[in-house]
C-alpha cells in the first residue's frame, strides 16, 4: 500500500475490518498478482485515507461468475472488471475513463465529476490513453 501510495500521491492509511476479511475470504486465483492489482486500484481510486472496499470487487461472485469472465463490460451504473489478472491496471484505469467519457457525451468535466477528479487529471489520462479518436473531437473534449 505504502508503494502505490507513493506513486499515486495519495495517503490510504486505514483498512477497514471489513477490507481485511473480504481478503481473507477471497481464494485470489490470480495469487499474488491479483492481490497486487487489487490493492493498487483501490489506493488510486481512493478519495480519501480509507482503503476503498467499493473498488475490491471481491466476495461478490465476479471471479466465479462466467458472465463476467473474458473482460470488463457495464452493468447499468457499475463497470464490472475481473481481477483474474486479465487487464493491466493502465488498462482497467482506460476502460473506466473511456466509459465515463461515452457516458459524458465525452464531456470531460462531467466525467471528471463523476470519477471524484480533476479536469487536468482526466484530460492527461485522455492523451496518455490516446481515449480521442481525431483532432475535430479536441475541442469537443476540450484537449485544444
Amino acid at each position: 500500500m505504502e508503494e502505490y501510495n507513493a506513486r499515486s500521491g495519495n495517503r490510504v492509511q486505514v483498512i477497514p475490518d471489513a477490507v481485511y476479511e473480504r481478503m481473507r475470504d477471497y481464494s485470489w486465483p490470480g495469487n499474488v498478482r491479483e492481490l497486487r492489482n487489487v490493492v493498487e486500484r483501490a489506493v488510486l481510486l481512493a478519495r480519501d485515507r480509507v482503503f476503498p472496499i467499493e473498488w475490491m470487487q471481491l466476495g461478490s461472485g465476479l471471479a466465479a461468475n462466467p458472465e463476467t469472465q473474458g473482460g470488463p463490460n457495464v452493468d447499468g451504473d457499475r463497470l464490472i472488471i475481473p481481477l483474474d489478472g486479465s487487464m493491466a491496471l493502465d488498462e482497467m484505469d482506460s476502460y473506466i475513463i473511456r466509459t465515463a467519457l461515452e457516458r459524458s457525451g465525452q464531456n470531460v468535466t462531467a466525467a471528471a465529476r463523476a470519477l471524484g477528479t480533476t479536469r487536468e487529471t482526466l484530460r492527461y489520462r485522455i492523451q496518455k490513453y490516446g481515449l480521442k479518436d481525431d483532432p475535430a473531437q479536441d475541442e469537443e473534449i476540450g484537449l485544444d
